[in-house]
């Protein structure tokens, strides 16, 4: 199994337009929080004007996914589960993917929360934001409190997103993987 990661869901929009102009035949499925309909169809007009009216030559489907309840897209098993990022814009929801027999986790921004336990525990691998290193601001994780963590949610493989210069200055002493736009991650 090969995962792609994609740094942000400012990101959709292109997403969608490059499966359009490379001809994309195969269903499309975007699934995400309440409103993510709403929200993908701003984003692509805010980015390319009309874009969200243009028929694609792929059936795109836009599917709202509640918390704690595990919906099955073909061979793959959607969780998602409420985290914490402030008021505006939620709600705010941290994912376990499982096919193939692996378990990919992604906390998405989020302060701790006892819910990265359950949507994390035993993953395969964890994408997780790590903002700071040890200083603790308002929505957002910092690397000391994700590691004190570690042990009841037992990732078998931990990947850092989300990272502020703070972080990112300390890349090659952190022993573990930082994610990157563009990375593949072979499980």
């Amino acid at each position: 199994m090969r995962l792609g990661l994609i740094a942000g869901n400012g990101r959709f929009p292109f997403l969608v337009l490059d499966a359009q102009f490379t001809r994309r035949t195969r269903p499309l499925v975007i699934a995400g929080p309440e409103g993510i309909e709403t929200r993908l169809t701003q984003l692509m007009e805010a980015l390319f004007e009309n874009s969200s009216k243009t028929k694609q030559r792929f059936d795109l489907s836009v599917v709202t996914l509640k918390p704690r309840e595990t919906r099955t897209f073909g061979e793959v098993k959607v969780t998602p589960y409420p985290v914490v990022h402030g008021d505006s814009g939620g709600p705010f929801l941290a994912y376990r993917v499982e096919a193939e027999g692996r378990v990919i986790a992604y906390s998405a921004d989020t302060e701790w929360t006892e819910t990265l336990i359950p949507a994390a525990r035993d993953a395969d691998v964890f994408v997780a934001e790590a903002y700071y290193y040890d200083k603790i601001v308002k929505n957002h994780l910092s690397l000391k409190t994700l590691e004190a963590h570690l042990a009841e949610i037992k990732p078998k493989r931990l990947i850092l997103t989300h990272m502020s210069d703070d972080m990112l200055g300390r890349l090659d002493a952190l022993g573990h993987t930082a994610a990157s736009d563009g990375m593949i991650v072979e499980l």
